[in-house]
């Protein structure tokens, strides 16, 4: 048995079409009133690239994943948007601009934090764009706080990446000094090994080349001095060799454990912008919400929805009833 059919339906909204027109007129009315009475919200809206580079460039061997210049892909857009939505940011929002006093919170009653930190997130939107930028929006009462608590998310944005930075940097100094230190231990210890080698006349490789070809043209009354110096380097000059690579090898380690160094040294003592900001918001000039035609459009089609569903149900219970219980 089919309970409603396409005719039933039309006949019912025909056979009341003077409630449904007096509905539609009260609701408009009601809801135009209601729209004036809406609280006005004004949005404002910052995009910024976070910066490919995130350690500040000391030398030209800095060690850097990336230019100081170029703009960041989509690992740190994504990143940027952990930060940006950090509750860690939040909070120094909510503390710079009293936030509970504008939200009209008051920071005494059970959970107040809670209740501010969710107002500011229903009040921001950030996403990141096709080409990696992050567009940061917020919508407030007050058009003039509204620019300023954008822009302080790119602003907050480095001091946050700072501290996450800085306190990880300072792990790794100081496992890097003591690293360089015992480093330098070694370098210093060959060198004294090459230096002991060096009063007994041995020389490397290259410059026994030159020793060679001076003994060979040597005269008969520089030979024997010359032997003499031939012989150390042909008895100790393969040891000075091996010392000598392995001293290459480890100074190299050493200087590499330096660049690491001052790299982090400055990454936990410096604090510099690892953002672009493209558009600085600005307290808006026209409002965002309410849309006041479309909220009456839609309380208007939603009353008619509601009015039309309540006479079919009230019309047809008694088959609805009749199924219900088969």
């Amino acid at each position: 048995m089919e309970i409603l059919n396409f005719l039933d339906l039309i006949k019912i909204i025909w056979q009341n079409r003077s409630l449904f027109l007096k509905i539609m007129l009260w609701t408009t009315l009601i809801s135009t009133i209601l729209s004036f009475l809406l609280p006005v919200y004004y949005k404002s809206t910052t995009t910024m690239f976070p910066a490919k580079s995130s350690q500040v460039p000391v030398t030209e061997t800095a060690i850097r994943r990336g230019g100081f210049s170029e703009f960041g892909e989509t690992s740190e857009s994504e990143q940027a948007l952990e930060i940006i939505n950090s509750t860690r940011l939040l909070d120094k929002i909510i503390r710079k601009y009293d936030l509970f006093n504008h939200y009209e919170i008051d920071s005494s009653e059970q959970f107040a934090y809670t209740r501010v930190l969710q107002q500011l997130r229903d009040n921001m939107t950030s996403k990141r764009n096709k080409y990696n930028s992050i567009e940061i929006s917020i919508i407030d009462k007050d058009p003039k706080m509204a620019a300023d608590i954008t822009n302080a998310f790119p602003m907050y944005y480095d001091s946050v990446k700072f501290e996450l930075t800085q306190s990880r940097s300072k792990d790794l100094l100081a496992n890097l000094e003591r690293n360089f230190e015992n480093q330098k231990h070694v370098v210093d210890s060959i060198r004294i090994q090459m230096d002991s080698l060096t009063k007994y006349g041995v020389m490397s490789q290259f410059q026994r080349g030159y020793l060679l070809d001076a003994y060979a043209q040597a005269g008969s009354h520089d030979a024997g001095d010359l032997k003499k110096l031939v012989d150390q380097n042909i008895e100790k000059g393969e040891t000075f060799d091996v010392v000598e690579r392995i001293y290459e090898r480890e100074l190299e380690n050493m200087m590499y454990i330096k660049r690491f160094l001052v790299q982090t040294r400055a990454d936990a003592d410096v604090e510099f912008t690892q953002k672009f900001v493209v558009d600085k918001a600005v307290p808006a000039e026209r409002k965002h919400s309410p849309v006041r035609w479309l909220f009456v459009l839609v309380s208007v089609v939603s009353s008619q929805i509601f009015s039309i569903t309540a006479l079919l149900v009230r019309r047809k219970w008694p088959y609805i009833k009749k199924l219900l219980q088969d």
